[in-house]
């Protein structure tokens, strides 16, 4: 019985090792796709195939992450 729980719990960590390592070969680095001072940092993919990622502006020559912002104005 000990051999067979042992076998399952090393077939258990080898398909978490091959797991991490097919996750980490589909997603290579985040790259920008850009302009000059405006960005995309595509991060991966959804199930259609469609690029996911986050919007970037480039500030003294660095690039970051756009935040928003709300602004209160008054009703006229």
């Amino acid at each position: 019985m000990k051999k067979v729980a042992f076998a399952w719990s090393v077939s258990l960590v080898v398909v978490a090792m091959a797991t991490f390592a097919l996750a980490q070969s589909r997603f290579p680095e985040p790259r920008i796709v850009s302009g000059n001072d405006i960005g995309f940092r595509v991060e991966g993919t959804d199930l259609s195939g469609k690029p996911m990622g986050t919007l970037m502006v480039r500030v003294n020559g660095r690039w970051s992450e756009v935040g928003a912002s709300m602004t209160v104005r008054p009703l006229k």
